[in-house]
């Protein structure tokens, strides 16, 4: 039983392309149709055949003489109409709302052109799949050089930048807490010197009174002087060393550590080590 009210489908899928003529006895054909005047319908298609311009076309007419072959209950012929339109375009849809029998008469026409296209449907696939692979490849190519190149690069970049100082900050002793040993060095020093001002004092008031013997007289000048001198040498060590060891203890604070700084050069490098001072809470 057919349904009331039959839609017309415009036919304008990219497989088939318009032809005026051919449209117009489509139309015709399809109002017919939908009238129930199905050999009237069928002598427009034949009219339409006879000025279809290509595979198109042809594939259209094909397609609404199966329906109307197959409402009027000659299977066989639509299954072969049906099968001349699906060759052109398989997913073609029907240009107008059937009813189930001529719905599954097109579908089983659409099924066997599906089986028999299957070969050239796979191959096509599979050609898709290569050239979709071998795009992949060639983008996965590109985008390894690419990332090669910055690598490069970034080397390059690297070669031509100075390297970074290295810094370390030691947890050695402090200025204060290392003060006792210029201090110490001082008083050493002045002792020494005290000894050898004694020493040459001696040895002077001995020359002056006549009670050095008078063959050693020159030998205990020399020597008198020579303790002398080395008197007032560590007397300037003695005081260097105690000026020293106060100005740590009074201004370097019980914290501080030497800094390390280590710059790695081409061909050497150098270190230089650094130590904070508390000048009046002020570093």
């Amino acid at each position: 039983m057919r349904l009331v009210g039959l839609l017309v489908i415009l036919l304008t899928t990219p497989a088939f392309a318009q032809n005026a003529e051919v449209k117009k006895y489509l139309n015709t054909a399809i109002t017919l149709y939908e009238n129930l005047e199905y050999e009237k319908a069928l002598k427009q298609l034949k009219n339409a055949k006879s000025r279809a311009s290509g595979p198109d076309d042809e594939a259209k007419i094909a397609l609404l003489e199966g329906v109307v072959l197959a409402d009027m209950g000659r299977e066989e012929k639509a299954l072969t109409a049906f099968k001349t339109a699906f060759s052109v375009e398989l997913e073609a849809k029907l240009p107008v709302e059937v009813s189930p029998k001529v719905q599954a008469v097109a579908e089983k026409a659409r099924a066997n052109v599906r089986k028999m296209l299957a070969p050239q449907i796979e191959a096509a696939r599979a050609e898709e799949e290569k050239r979709l692979a071998a795009e992949k490849l060639r983008s996965d190519e590109e985008a390894a050089k690419v990332a090669e190149q910055r690598r490069l690069e970034a080397e390059e970049r690297a070669k031509n930048q100075p390297p970074p100082a290295l810094v370390a900050n030691t947890t050695g002793p402090s200025a204060r807490s290392l003060s006792w040993i210029p201090g110490a060095i001082g008083l050493a020093s002045a002792g020494v010197a005290t000894g050898l001002f004694v020493s040459a004092s001696a040895k002077q008031s001995s020359l002056l009174n006549g009670t050095a013997p008078t063959d050693q007289a020159i030998a205990i000048r020399d020597s008198g002087k020579t303790e002398a001198t080395l008197g007032y040498v560590f007397t300037g060590v003695g005081v260097a060393g105690v000026g020293a060891a106060v100005l740590m203890f009074a201004l370097g604070a019980a914290s501080d550590a030497p800094a390390v700084s280590a710059v790695p050069l081409q061909g050497g490098g150098y270190v230089a080590v650094s130590w904070n001072l508390d000048l009046g809470g002020a570093r």
